[in-house]
């Protein structure tokens, strides 16, 4: 199959973190599903997939699940996709970390095609929301993605910056600053 250049590099830069999500517009199953299946086709060390994901609905649990997070994370979503990677067949013991953001990645590129928007939650508190879904022991709970359709619009751009890249090894003489966009550094707006 051949895929045309456009189309694939429209999806990877068309995908944006979306914060703000239209109101009282659910997520419909096949769109889930799309998403899901989208997610299952990531690569995965040995095809161990160590994945299981955990897709919430329900506005009481997204509320604790939010309650877990600290900051930029109180976002009116409809739905979120809790990504949990399981040591059960994985010899170096890593979760299937990796794998599981892979396996991210293919959904945050999918939402857009379908209409939808997402945002990649990581910074959260994973023994509450172990908790809040009752995620066994020997999973983890590696990301989160918060999906809906989304009620603000952004350009679709790379964030290509020549200074990430090193060739043959890695040049510590460079200084390293702050990558623009960083929220951390410069706030949320930084990311529009």
């Amino acid at each position: 199959m051949i895929v045309k250049e456009s189309f694939v590099f429209g999806a990877i830069y068309g995908r944006r973190s979306v914060r703000r999500f239209r109101a009282g517009k659910a997520v419909e199953k096949d769109k889930i599903m799309k998403l899901l299946k989208a997610a299952m086709a990531a690569p995965s060390a040995c095809n161990i997939q160590p994945w299981d994901f955990i897709v919430v609905d329900d506005t009481s649990v997204i509320d604790g699940i939010k309650a877990s997070i600290e900051n930029y994370g109180d976002y009116n979503v409809p739905l979120i996709i809790v990504v949990t990677g399981s040591n059960d067949f994985i010899p170096w013991k890593d979760h299937g970390i990796i794998d599981c953001a892979c396996a991210m990645e293919n959904m945050m590129i999918a939402a857009p095609v379908l209409g939808l928007g997402t945002v990649c939650v990581g910074g959260f508190n994973r023994k509450k929301v172990k908790e809040i879904l009752g995620i066994p022991e020997e999973a983890e709970a590696i990301g989160m993605l918060y999906v809906g359709y989304p009620d603000e619009k952004k350009r679709a751009r790379t964030k290509f910056l020549p200074e990430a890249v090193h060739w043959n090894s890695f040049d510590t003489g460079r200084e390293k600053k702050a990558r623009p966009g960083n929220i951390i550094e410069f706030g949320p707006e930084a990311s529009i």
